[in-house]
């Protein structure tokens, strides 16, 4: 007797293997291709009628491959015949069969009256209700539903692809949970700065004064105004590393839900990743016992993450339907175009169809395609050179609609940046570097069309959202790295946006065989899993001699540090080592000490345990970006020698750069900078260097602008060429070969703002740990919560002034901040319970826009600052 099949899976069969199927979709998807690159095709009314028809088959199959290609046969065939009814007909009906309510475009037609579609209207009315939003008007779209409802369980992990909105469902919950008047508290974790500001300024945006009648308050630093308040409820949006501080600090607050956007950042081999794993070390350690949630995009095992908490079990979803299509080509060196086929999962030849050679490529891509264009480069150099040779084809604006953006940039960096240029002929480039409130410019403009054709880096995959039409990728690096599987499909999900179009082509210009095998295999669906930084960086052998280091007391790891050549993985090796160490000194257990303790016997464990006694006492460092030894050291300095931060100014009302320099020396020796921080140890060989930083450091904290110190650099370089660069690593990076005395030439002057803004993220990010340490110690030794010349915080804010870091505190940009203060309008003041307060009215005398929007956003955080008088 003939076994039995489920219809839905006798279709699923028979669409596999129909070749008449894969015949007319790989006609589809040449058609559709050939029109991208402006050449003539089309299909007869027999073949887009039959498409219509297997795309709505395909569409009920449940099947998450076909119902893909559903819906790329749809979207392809509406790009094609934009005014046919029978495909937007059979659109709409394919969109709501697959849970999508929330079209870019809305198409209305006429039905008839007839009992089944009187039914049929019923339904989808039902289905609708179903899937609206709890909050605000719109509906999920496919699996959405199921990953927000997921956000309330206990532990939660989710991936989906990039266009399924993951930071929008989280924000979401957010607000719901904030107008429903449930009083919780959240933790929301972005990896970097600008996320910081783009997620607050969205939450505020949403809850409106709904932040002050529910009685809460958004905040972005462990020192922002108001953070104590024990009447208030909080939305913490903050890097990782300020929330471990947090922890550290003996947290003031309850955590209700705690959301870990772009988690994929845990499988990082780098030392950011370990911070995650300390955040719940310590959450352990606590009465805190927040729902978490961990979203990142598509991978096959989101539920890996899970094992960071010490929650037995979770939900783990994974949302493989992507609303949006992405068509996928691939150019040769000899400019033969190959186009993926998702059926047959292979590649289809454009006849007829050649580039120019590789080495114009990308600018001739440029010239054919129509819309909105990415360019990813792996380098930033790359990145600004490729900005610059494709603006020499661009005209300026003829309505000169970018001069806004482009005086923006030239006061906030500098008149000679490329960049305020490049965007009057609606071109940029976007990467990590850049200040964060110009790259929130570029944006903008991005996303209002005014600029066309954006190059950038892998700060696209830290979820960066610009609605492209178009990505060209000409390298399977990121950075100096190959590009993996993950990487590249969250850099290509940038393109196809549901706000925006809903298909986005992804161009991949191999410049040899090897790419171009390459790029076959990262197209291909494969290689979706991954793995934690803990397996992927510590391995048996490792840590065999991290037991070995530790046993001799040593905190440096030289075992380690002779086989492990790369910085940034020893640098995290390092980290892990120090959790452990932390964790085996106070007898806790968590996935590190789990996975040490398989090579590091029991004996052993004594043994280091004894040897840190022996050398330390019953001394443990908390802050495992430090060791014990430094801490030790550290403290053991201010009590005997009553060391402090010095002057600013010396005497004579010059910048105080030779105590500065000696400070630095000093914090050389107690943090044991020779064997932690060899690019700033104070030694003969970098003695300039720490001269540079000082110097540097000095003007920051002083307030100086950043055009002030692009101008300072520019022409202090014009006479010491390697100034702030005395080994010429940036310049080499770069590929920078030309006349290094050419003054006044564009390469360097934009090598020298380039410098600056290197310099600056080395002096925020690699002195501010030292420094905050430094206060923190002080502060206990002293017995006092406030220095009076507090240097992290000098650094932090850019400025020695009162006034301006209150502002910033506030939640204005540091630029803004000083033009309040320099503009002597007298907008801050104090009440008479001697609170401080901003004066609207002084304010909107100032009469700038970037201050006032600022002003808008922020007033809705801190309304009770904001008055019109002094009572």
């Amino acid at each position: 007797m003939p076994k039995k099949i489920e219809l839905r899976d006798a279709l699923i069969i028979e669409l596999n293997s129909n070749k008449y199927l894969k015949d007319l979709h790989q006609k589809l998807l040449k058609t559709y291709g050939y029109r991208v690159f402006g050449r003539s095709a089309s299909l007869d009314n027999k073949e887009v009628q039959d498409l219509l028809t297997f795309a709505d088959i395909m569409a009920k199959t449940e099947d998450v491959e076909l119902e893909q290609t559903a819906l790329e046969i749809v979207i392809c065939l509406s790009k094609l015949y934009s005014d046919s009814h029978s495909i937007k007909f059979y659109k709409n009906m394919i969109f709501e069969e697959l849970g999508n309510y929330s079209r870019f475009e809305e198409d209305s037609f006429d039905f008839d009256n007839s009992v089944d579609s009187l039914i049929g209207r019923i339904q989808k009315k039902n289905e609708q209700s179903k899937r609206r939003f709890p909050v605000g008007d719109g509906y999920f779209i496919g699996e959405q539903r199921e990953l927000y409802n997921s956000i309330s369980e206990d532990l939660n992990s989710f991936s989906a692809p990039t266009s399924m909105g993951k930071s929008f469902l989280m924000k979401m919950f957010i607000e719901e949970k904030v107008r429903s008047g449930e009083g919780k508290n959240f933790v929301y974790l972005v990896p970097t700065k600008a996320l910081i500001t783009e997620v607050t300024n969205d939450l505020c945006d949403r809850l409106g004064d709904g932040l002050k009648n529910q009685g809460y308050r958004i905040v972005n630093h462990f020192d922002s105004i108001g953070g104590d308040d024990p009447w208030t409820h909080f939305i913490y949006v903050m890097t990782p590393e300020r929330f471990e501080y947090l922890l550290m600090n003996n947290f003031p607050s309850v955590i209700d839900y705690l959301f870990i956007d772009e988690a994929q950042n845990i499988s990082k081999a780098d030392g950011r990743s370990t911070v995650y794993y300390r955040i719940f070390d310590l959450l352990k350690g606590t009465d805190l016992h927040p729902k978490i949630t961990f979203a990142a995009p598509l991978v096959e095992n989101p539920g890996i993450y899970e094992t960071l908490s010490n929650i037995e079990k979770g939900s783990s979803l994974k949302a493989n339907l992507s609303p949006v299509s992405q068509v996928y080509f691939v150019i040769d060196k000899e400019g033969q175009v190959e186009i993926y086929d998702r059926i047959s999962i292979e590649f289809i030849i454009m006849d007829n169809l050649k580039m120019g050679s590789t080495d114009s490529s990308v600018n001739s891509l440029l010239h054919r395609i129509n819309g909105q264009n990415l360019v990813y480069r792996n380098t930033i150099n790359n990145a600004v050179s490729g900005a610059c040779s494709w603006a020499e084809n661009c005209q300026v604006y003829p309505d000169y609609r970018n001069q806004w953006v482009s005086k923006y940039i030239a006061e906030q960096v500098h008149d000679g940046y490329y960049l305020s240029d490049l965007v009057l002929k609606g071109v940029g480039y976007h990467f990590g570097k850049i200040p964060d409130e110009v790259r929130s410019k570029i944006e903008i403009s991005f996303c209002k069309g005014l600029i066309d054709t954006l190059f950038c880096t892998s700060t696209l995959m830290q979820g960066v959202n610009l609605p492209a039409d178009n990505i060209i990728i000409d390298n399977t690096r990121n950075g100096g790295s190959d590009m993996n599987a993950i990487q590249f499909k969250n850099l290509t999900g940038r393109v196809g946006r549901l706000s925006n179009s809903m298909l986005g082509n992804v161009f991949t210009i191999a410049t040899s065989d090897r790419a171009k095998k390459k790029f076959k295999k990262l197209i291909r669906p494969n290689g979706m899993e991954v793995e934690l930084s803990l397996d992927t960086l510590i391995d048996g052998k490792t840590i065999r001699k991290i037991s070995k280091d530790l046993k001799a007391g040593d905190l440096t790891l030289q075992s380690v540090r002779e086989e492990k050549v790369n910085q940034a993985k020893f640098d995290a090796i390092r980290k892990f080592a120090l959790i452990y160490l932390n964790d085996l000194q106070n007898a806790s257990d968590n996935i590190i000490t789990e996975h040490f303790n398989k090579e590091i016997s029991s004996d052993d464990q004594m043994a280091i345990k004894r040897k840190f006694v022996e050398k330390y006492g019953d001394r443990i460092e908390d802050d495992v970006n430090f060791s014990v030894d430094q801490s030790v050291e550290l403290e053991e300095r201010i009590k005997e020698t009553e060391i402090d931060y010095p002057p600013i100014t010396s005497l004579d009302g010059e910048l105080n750069i030779a105590g500065t320099l000696s400070f630095l020396r000093d914090l050389s020796e107690i943090y044991n900078w020779p064997k932690y921080e060899t690019d700033i140890a104070a030694n003969d060989e970098n003695e300039l260097v720490l001269h540079d930083y000082a110097e540097f450091l000095l003007r920051w904290m002083s307030g100086d602008s950043l055009y002030q110190l692009c101008d300072y650099v520019i022409e202090k370089r014009k006479t010491y060429f390697n100034y702030l660069d005395r080994s010429e690593k940036i310049r080499n990076k770069l590929g920078i070969n030309g006349n290094r005395w050419g003054n006044g030439s564009m390469d360097e002057t934009n090598l020298s703002i380039h410098v600056t803004l290197e310099a600056l993220s080395t002096i925020q990010f690699k002195f501010s740990n030292y420094f905050l340490k430094f206060s923190r110690t002080l502060k206990n030794e002293l017995n006092t919560n406030v220095l009076e010349n507090d240097w992290y915080q000098y650094l932090e804010y850019g400025t020695i002034d009162d006034n301006v870091i209150w502002l910033e505190q506030l939640g204005y940009s540091r630029s803004s901040a000083i033009k309040i203060v320099q503009s002597n309008v007298g907008a801050t003041d104090e009440d008479v319970l001697g609170q401080k307060v901003v004066l609207i009215d002084r304010l909107k005398s100032i009469r700038n826009e970037e201050i006032n929007l600022e002003t808008e956003r922020i007033i809705k955080n801190y309304p009770d600052v904001f008055v019109n008088e002094v009572n």
